[in-house]
């Protein structure tokens, strides 16, 4: 050993050669140092363990995400990088002797030298156990750089003894091919008055998976801003929406369909156009036709517009109804074409049944006359202001709009004809304030026909000539308009269908 200077303390070193450290087994040898003084003296001997460890880490459990990929995905919503998750590096424990992982390292493809490769960091922030795990992060930028196809990730440890592991890997898939979308369709197309159509389209694409779909009507929201759509199949693929067409305004309407892959790629768009119609049954405030029907016109009786004409689906005063001339429906609700609820503007004698006032509603059930709701009798009589003129009946409740502005019995607050109660089999309350927010219509209007779909969505028609609704504008009594959870839009445009008159005006209607 050399001795760096002769005096009575000094330092040693010597270099113990690799071909002689190699020569060693592996485990744990004792080195063992003595010296000498000048007068020629051995000193005792002291030792130090050297542990010579040749066995390399292994790593396993190496994962890419997101994969496939074309550059814009990011790991867990970030907007800059891609993650590779190694989930074991580990250096055997044996009897002998064990080394703590002190590095890792990764490659793209071509593995190179030992040290020269991307780092990966201890998920747990050190390096200092036997077992590990790691990741690392690829930017975008750099995944977008890579051609299509599959690119191999590798990544092996080293310990502190000096051993670099065999690499693991794992595949990171590049597809930036845009999916293909065909076919759109819709159906029922025309809509035919239905409250809700199927909007299809096939999609195909040549590298991954198409795992997403969007539809949107109008603007272009930008890509993954439309409605989402139902992908299934293995390829190719169905997309399908079920899409509520109440709140679409007739005439045609253009749906647009894009699907996106796996790897994050949109496709182009393609549409298809729904005719939508507003099917309608109803009756008019007189004795006037609506255009194209033809017989003795009857306030009593009730039409039906199917989206493209006018006809007389129920003759009021021919069997089996026979309802007196002198009858006028003011509320009307369809249970199918040959059972119905009615109410009327006055007193009507009914066969089977006798007077019923303009406070009761009836009901036909394909052969016979029944009283459903005996007004009177629950505190509606006596007051025309709360003679029935719009009826909605769901399941055991019934939902109505009075002629005038007066509360029915137990009901608080201000009294408004525009408002809508219900009967529930033993007490009355206001389900909808219509002068107040969300509804905000004015104190003007008077709702002389209603269709309840659930607490938010409902069909209003007015008896006045016109009402100024929200964002809509003036609504004429001839037209039903639609609330949609805080939207209101026009269903049925009576105007634009020719019923111009007074005596066309709508007092009863149901959505067929």
């Amino acid at each position: 050993m050399a001795v760096n200077v002769a005096a009575p303390t000094a330092s040693l070193d010597a270099t113990v050669p690799a071909a002689t450290v190699n020569a060693l087994a592996e485990g744990t040898h004792v080195l063992s140092i003595h010296s000498q003084d000048a007068a020629g003296n051995w000193g005792a001997p002291v030792t130090i363990n050297l542990v010579v460890d040749k066995t390399a880490p292994t790593t396993s459990g190496v994962t890419v995400a997101p994969t496939p990929n074309n550059g814009t995905l990011g790991f867990n919503g970030s907007p800059s990088a891609i993650r590779v998750t190694v989930a074991t590096m580990a250096d055997p424990i044996s009897a002998t002797v064990s080394s703590t992982i002190s590095s890792a390292e990764a490659f793209i493809d071509t593995v190179t030298a030992n040290g020269s490769g991307i780092v990966v960091r201890a998920t747990d922030s050190a390096y200092n156990s036997a077992s590990e795990a790691g990741y690392f992060e690829i930017p975008l930028a750099t995944v977008a750089q890579l051609s299509d196809g599959s690119h191999v990730i590798s990544v092996h440890a080293k310990d502190a003894a000096g051993n670099w592991g065999a690499v693991a890997t794992s595949t990171l898939v590049i597809d930036k091919v845009k999916p293909a979308v065909s076919a759109v369709a819709v159906s029922p197309n025309p809509s035919g008055g239905a409250a809700s159509v199927v909007l299809t389209a096939q999609a195909s694409d040549a590298g991954t998976a198409v795992t997403r779909a969007e539809w949107f009507s109008g603007a272009d929201p930008g890509a993954g801003n439309g409605t989402a759509m139902t992908v299934t199949g293995t390829g190719p693929w169905t997309v399908s929406s079920t899409i509520d067409a109440r709140g679409f305004s007739e005439g045609p309407r253009t749906l647009t369909v894009r699907v996106r892959d796996a790897a994050g790629n949109w496709s182009v768009t393609a549409s298809a156009v729904l005719q939508v119609q507003a099917a309608l049954s109803f009756s008019t405030l007189g004795n006037s036709n609506p255009a194209g029907v033809a017989g003795t016109a009857d306030d009593a009786d009730i039409y039906s517009w199917s989206g493209t004409a006018f006809s007389r689906v129920i003759d009021a005063s021919v069997a089996p109804f026979n309802l007196p001339g002198s009858a006028n429906v003011d509320g009307f609700d369809r249970v199918s074409p040959t059972q119905f609820y009615v109410s009327f503007t006055d007193q009507v004698t009914v066969p089977g049944i006798g007077i019923v006032q303009d406070e009761d509603v009836v009901f036909f059930n394909g052969t016979s006359w029944s009283l459903y709701f005996a007004g009177s009798a629950h505190g509606l009589g006596g007051n025309n202001s709360l003679d029935l003129d719009a009826i909605s009946v769901v399941g055991s409740t019934l939902y109505f709009s009075t002629l005038g502005n007066s509360n029915p019995p137990g009901v608080g607050g201000t009294a408004d004809d525009a408002d809508v109660y219900s009967w529930n089999g033993t007490a009355f309350s206001r389900v909808i304030d219509a002068s107040a927010a969300p509804y905000s219509l004015p104190a003007a209007a008077n709702v002389d026909g209603f269709v309840r779909v659930d607490d938010t969505h409902f069909y209003l028609s007015f008896s006045a000539d016109t009402t100024t609704v929200p964002v809509l504008g003036a609504v004429q009594d001839e037209d039903v308009i639609y609330y949609n959870a805080g939207t209101w839009s026009v269903y049925f445009d009576g105007t634009a269908h020719g019923l111009t008159t007074a005596n066309q005006d709508l007092d009863a209607f149901d959505i067929p």
